[in-house]
């Protein structure tokens, strides 16, 4: 029962995030189809449309960003934790994003206290997993799989960390290129891994 009350739970969150991308790539296609039609076909529409074609883009957009961000912000504590220490754990950060958004007065500000709390969790679940610590909770037998899982994770945190909260920000730049090779390696170990030899079974050369 708590094998298939994980994998409901973590098909959910893939499925959620595949869901929340495809949103976000789709506006941006047609977005992108938009913009380009409405230069050929209105004149001056650079000055006098484009300010607006901005703000209907960013409102579309801000809800599918901020869901995905809360998204990827669950699947990191579920490593560590059980399904009902995950919501005590899920709920006390987005009350820490809620409240600097408060005190600061901007939604960025809180997402990036989010985002910066979710990274540190998911830095801690790739150190215990590198490591091989138990109770961390993986659909994959495979350790360079299970690396691969954290390192991916952690590098899709930083990149939204980094396009959220670091545009203006001199560390941009190192947290891009970190969750840039975050996710190179990540996906390579994932991707690669070989599954783990079977106990019991022989050398078939």
């Amino acid at each position: 029962m708590r094998e298939r009350q994980r994998w409901s739970w973590d098909f959910a969150l893939a499925v959620a995030t595949v869901v929340l991308l495809g949103a976000l790539g789709i506006q941006s296609l047609v977005g992108t189809l938009y913009a380009w039609w409405a230069y050929r076909t209105q004149p001056g529409w650079e000055a006098t449309g484009y300010p607006a074609f901005v703000s209907v883009m960013n409102a579309v957009a801000a809800p599918l960003a901020v869901a995905l961000v809360l998204v990827m912000g669950l699947c990191v504590p579920k490593r560590l934790f059980a399904r009902r220490a995950l919501v005590g754990v899920s709920v006390g950060g987005i009350a820490v994003g809620v409240a600097v958004w408060l005190l600061t007065g901007s939604i960025k500000d809180g997402l990036g206290a989010y985002l910066g709390l979710s990274a540190l969790l998911q830095a801690a679940v790739v150190v215990l997993t590198v490591v091989g610590a138990g109770g961390l909770s993986y659909l994959t037998d495979s350790a360079a799989a299970k690396a691969g899982s954290g390192l991916l994770h952690l590098g899709f945190i930083l990149f939204a960390l980094s396009v959220v909260a670091l545009q203006s920000s001199p560390f941009m730049l190192p947290a891009f290129l970190a969750s840039a090779l975050l996710l190179t390696g990540g996906s390579a170990l994932s991707f690669y891994a070989r599954r783990p030899p079977v106990e019991g079974s022989g050398s078939s050369t």
